[in-house]
Parts: structure tokens; sequence; C-alpha cells
């Protein structure tokens, strides 16, 4: 059986599809069979079970993984800074249907692992009416390699509609390889109701606690039937340009049952909160860990079997051998800033300048550095200079101040990489951390679209601070779902840009131009409010897109001031002897200045009508006002995929409750 040869008509995307599900009997099963179901192929109980096994990771999730996931879930939410062509595009908000970032994700998900999944759903479902398996099987162990088919393919759809909105529903590959038809995007309402029909016989099937802890669980259906209800029960509000546009029938009813699945997985004592220096560290960095309730696991190999994110994040490939692209990435200032310095997420997540130290970064194990760890020595000795080449001092030129640390091991000597993009990487989709989240975030759903009110419910304060309490970070008293800042920050702040004017003959003259802000600037604001503490929390974890989803659902003029209200800068320097906190901080290290760029551009072009001027490279344009009002809260699917679809929009629902949708 070999999943290369499913090729989609209606979702086919190019060859790189077909790479995403290269993979055969042989791969996972170690035995030789090839293109089609055989019982000689699937003769045991292991070989059964291996049928999900890549569900977990490699190549069906690879360009999902590689790119996409990051680029949206952190960098189009505003926590990963970084303005590198396609990348920087969804970071800036410049989102087009012809990305080939949104191309790859939208690959990976239907072609990747609904495809896969479409077809274990078959094999096993087969074989079980026909009570046609091997003999050291019972029907319960048929059923829970079942259930983790349906528990990734609701995944897959949920990720799917949450990023493009109204999107194929896929269920039946069979029919559409052999018909080779084009197949429809269908209403939100129809997805939701797929995903929790499938949800819901994944909780059916799936046992407790797997024989292999890696595996999902009942409870990892529980988790992920809590976040579709409390998607479902945020969705209060109609979208704009959305055909069929979802309104929860019964928000308190969804919550309800958010809560009933949340309290089961706390109550069933399989899980327990541990330090981010535990659930991040290099030596767990494969396992699974106390939180994990569900997740993918990457296993080091060739090219996109294992995970590729170290190698993107990694600020050279000193730190992460064969590759390393963390160079312009790091935190923007709205999450950079909320973290207080005694906060012990933050050197988990980053490598921070801490303040008043004067030494550079802060290394994991709490020791301050810059870069390579003999630097301070050497350079006391006289021995080395700032920017010198080699093994110690990783990067050159000008540096983030806080690249990205998560999921970064090599900075330890531990990791060792397969080839330059494939690494061992748990990655938790759902912990106990957001269990607790999602029980605060119910109750605070039950004030319905008030999102400003500040309150002191134990049921949200108490479920917050036993997360931050575990993972070393101050607690709260109170706290508000969105703390509109849009009266503290009054326009007209002066700021000053660097510009280059060509006088005609090829000569270039610096000019200082300063420009009067038209719109309220945050760059000082230190945001603490839910959204906030679940972006501190998750961040790099693939949460912040779809939590801000979840608010946009709720309440879109306050998600899109959420979005106004985010300083999405990032300060560079090129000397690790200036502290944060010293007065020279924005001068010499230099800040990367992102709204009001166009503002400065307006002013050059009524003072240089030919355009003979360029603005200094510390100015990105960030196109915030497009983005809302082209809708882009819902990517574009790509336009390589929508000559395979049908023009229509259809609601199927009631074909989805009686069972007779046909694609």
């Amino acid at each position: 059986m070999n999943f290369s040869k499913l090729k989609y008509r209606s979702l086919l995307l190019g060859a790189g599809a077909t790479l995403l599900l290269a993979t055969s009997c042989k791969d996972f099963l170690d035995v030789d069979c090839y293109d089609q179901y055989s019982p000689t192929c699937l003769s045991s109980k292991k070989s059964y079970q291996s049928l999900t096994a890549p569900l977990y990771g490699g190549y069906i999730w690879s360009q999902y993984e590689g790119k996409f996931a990051w680029c949206v879930n952190e960098g189009l939410a505003g926590v990963l800074f970084n303005v590198n062509d396609q990348e920087g595009a969804l970071f800036k908000l410049s989102i087009g249907d012809d990305n080939s970032i949104l191309k790859e994700g939208y690959t990976s998900l239907y072609s990747g692992v609904i495809a896969t999944s479409n077809q274990v759903i078959k094999i096993v479902a087969d074989s079980l009416s026909s009570n046609a398996y091997p003999s050291d099987m019972s029907q319960a162990d048929m059923q829970a390699v079942l259930g983790e088919a349906y528990l990734f393919r609701a995944y897959a759809h949920f990720l799917a509609t949450e990023y493009f909105g109204e999107c194929p529903l896929i269920l039946n590959s069979e029919n559409d390889i052999s018909k080779n038809v084009s197949v429809p995007r269908v209403s939100r309402r129809t997805l939701y109701a797929q995903i929790e029909k499938d949800l819901k016989v994944a909780y059916a099937y799936l046992p407790e606690k797997p024989a292999d802890a890696w595996r999902a669980s009942r409870y990892s259906a529980s988790a992920l039937l809590a976040k579709l209800y409390l998607t479902m029960a945020s969705c209060r509000v109609a979208t704009p340009g959305v055909t069929y546009p979802y309104i929860c029938p019964n928000p308190a009813e969804c919550i309800a049952n958010a809560e009933y699945y949340l309290n089961e997985i706390v109550n069933s004592g399989n899980y327990a909160l541990a330090s981010h220096a535990e659930l991040f560290s290099a030596a767990n960095r494969n396992s699974v860990s106390p939180e994990t309730v569900f997740a993918l696991y990457w296993t080091m190999g060739q090219y996109a079997e294992g995970s590729a994110y170290q190698s993107q994040m990694a600020l050279s490939s000193d730190w992460s051998k064969g590759s390393g692209w963390g160079v312009g990435k790091g935190l923007t200032y709205t999450l950079y800033n909320s973290f207080t310095e005694s906060d012990a997420r933050k050197k988990e997540l980053c490598f921070y300048v801490g303040n008043g130290t004067g030494n550079g970064y802060m290394t994991a194990n709490g020791e301050m550095t810059w870069y390579g760890s003999d630097y301070v020595a050497k350079k006391k000795a006289g021995e080395v200079a700032f920017g010198q080449d080699g093994k110690e001092f990783l990067t050159q030129g000008q540096h983030l101040m806080n690249n990205i640390k998560k999921y970064v091991w090599a900075v330890d000597g531990t990791a060792v990489h397969g080839s330059g993009m494939s690494i061992d990487r748990r990655q938790d989709i759902i912990r106990l951390s957001d269990v607790y989240m999602m029980l605060a975030e119910a109750a605070l759903l039950k004030s319905g679209a008030d999102v400003t009110q500040v309150t002191s419910d134990a049921n949200v304060i108490s479920n917050i601070n036993k997360v931050l309490t575990a993972h070393g970070a101050p607690t709260i008293d109170t706290i508000a779902y969105f703390t509109d800042f849009s009266s503290r920050h009054p326009a007209g702040e002066k700021f000053e840009f660097n510009v280059t004017v060509d006088d005609g003959n090829g000569n270039g003259t610096q000019k200082t131009v300063p420009v009067y802000s038209t719109v309220p600037m945050y760059h000082e604001t230190v945001r603490a409010d839910f959204l906030q503490q679940r972006r501190k929390e998750f961040a790099m974890e693939g949460h912040a897109w779809l939590d801000l989803k979840r608010f946009y659902y709720l309440n879109p003029e306050m998600a899109y001031k959420f979005m106004q209200q985010m300083d999405r800068g990032c300060a560079f320097t090129n000397s690790p002897e200036i502290p944060e906190d010293d007065s020279r901080f924005q001068t010499e290290l230099g800040y990367k200045r992102l709204a009001l760029v166009n503002l400065c551009n307006a002013q050059l072009a009524k003072d240089y009508p030919n355009g003979n001027y360029t603005v200094g490279d510390n100015e990105v344009e960030i196109f915030t006002a497009q983005f809302n009002e082209k809708n882009r809260w819902y990517l574009p699917i790509p336009s390589s995929a929508k000559s395979f679809l049908q023009p229509v929009v259809l609601d199927l629902y009631n074909d989805v409750l009686t069972g007779t949708y046909q694609y």
C-alpha cells in the first residue's frame, strides 16, 4: 500500500504533494507490500498499529511544520518577528493567494494528513466489518487504530477551517480518486459538525492509557473536543465576506461540553504540570512529558522525516548541524516586553539581554554570555574582538536581542541532526497547561462579548495561577479577556527616520526626517490580559493565531484593536556591551519601526514627488488596515488549488448528520 499513489484531483497542488505521501508499507511495517491492501501486508497487531505511525510526524506533516505552522501561528499573529521574503509577507500582514507557504500548509493538511487518515479508516473499517484481522488483535485493538485515524482527520480539518474558513471536507478518498470529481468548499457549520462527529468516534474508540505512551488516548480526543466547543462557543458575530457565517446556536451548551471534557482530563490523574525547563529541555526533546495530552513526534532521519523547526530557528549552523536560519527571527516587543525578569519562562523561550548585565544573552543555564560561551573571558584577555569568524561566534553583524530558544536544543551540544532539516522533537498540540487555560477561557466566555470586563472569578484566576505557579511566573488577582489601550496612547508621537535622498546625479544625501504619528503607538505598552497570558505561556507552540481567531469570532472589533495595538518591532544590536536599560538602547542598537514607514513615505512623496529617496532599513510597513479590510482573518485558499475546487460554497450540514455526505 503506497500512499504516494493517492492523488487528489480536486486538491492536488503539484509534485510536492506526492513527496508528502512518499512512504510505503515497507517504510513503517518492515514488509514488502506496495500499492494495494493485502492480508500479507497486515498480518499482525504491530502492522495494523503501524498504519497510524505516519500521522504523528514526518513526511505528511513536513510542509506544514517546515514553515506554514510558525509563519502563520506565530508570525501572522505577531509573536515572531520575521521580515524575510514570503515568510515576512505573512508577518507584515501582506497576504496573497500566491504565497507559496500557504500552498505548503494546505497541501500538507489535505494531501498528507487527511488523505492518509481516510485510507487508514477505510482499511481498518473494512477489516472490522469482515471480521478479518489478526488473531493477536481484539476488536478494541482494531478500534483504537481506527480512533487514531478519526482523531487526526478531525484535527486536520479543524486546522483547515480555522485557517481557510470555508474549505473542502474530504471523507471519501476512493470516490475522489476513482471518479475524478472536484469537490465543493463547505460551510464552517458543515465542517464543525463532521469534526465533532469524528472526535466523538475517536473518544469512544481510543483507550484511556495506550500501551505506547506517545500515542493518542481518549483524553486526546477530550482535549480536541474541548478546543472545538470553545471555538464554536466563541462564534457570536457574523463575519464579513463569509458565505455561510457560523453563529453558535447555543454557546452555553458548548461551554458546558468543553468544561465536561476538560474536567475529565484533570480528574483522570494521568497528567501533571511541569516547569518549562523540564518540558523543553534537550534531554526530553523526543519523549512524552508529564503535561503531554496530545502531540506529534518527529524522529531524526533524512530530509523531511524529522523536524525542520530547529534549523529554521537556530542562529546558525553551529547551533543546528547543517543549517541554521534563525538570524532575523525573534520575539516581537509586545510579547517580549510583557515578561518580567523573574518569569522563569523567559529564558526557556528566548536568548534575552538581562537588564544591567552588559554582557549579552542569558543562556539556557541562566548564565550571561555572548553567543560563544568563552566570549567574555577571551575579550577581557584581549584575544578576540566581536564579529570574529569561527565557531565561538555563531553569527556576525547585526543580531536580534531575543532569538528563539524554545525547541532549539543544540545550544547544549546534544542535538545531532540526521540531515540539515531533520531532528527529534516532541511537538505538543495540547498539554495540561492548555487544559487549565481552556477552563479559564470557558469561564470568561460566560460573560459574552463584554471582553474588557475585569474579573476575579475563582474559576478564571485559580486555573490561570495553577499554570503560572508551576512555571515560575508571577501570579494574578484579576484579569480581563482583553484590555483596550485606545485611550492611553494618543496620536502625535515624534519619530525620526533616516532617509537617503538622490540628487539626480547618482549622489545620495543622508537626511533625518521627523514624522509625527497620526495613529497611536503602543511600543511601551505592557499587555497582561488573558490573550497575552496565553501568548506568553504557549509562544512558539502553534497557538497564537488560533487563539486570536477565537477572539475574533467573539468580538471582531476588539480583535482588530488587538492587532492595531501590537508593537511588532524588534531590537537589534551590533554590540554585546550595551545592556537593555542603557540610554543608548534605542539609538546604537537599532529598533525596527514597523507601523510608521507608510507615514514617512507619504511625507517624503510630497517633498520628493519624483520618488528619488529610500527609507532606512530599520523601517518596515505593516498592512494592518488592509489585512482587516480584505478579511484576511481567513487565509486565501492557494490559487493553484482553486481550479480543482467547485466555485460554490455549500452548506451540507444535514448530509453530515444523516451520514449521506458524498465527498
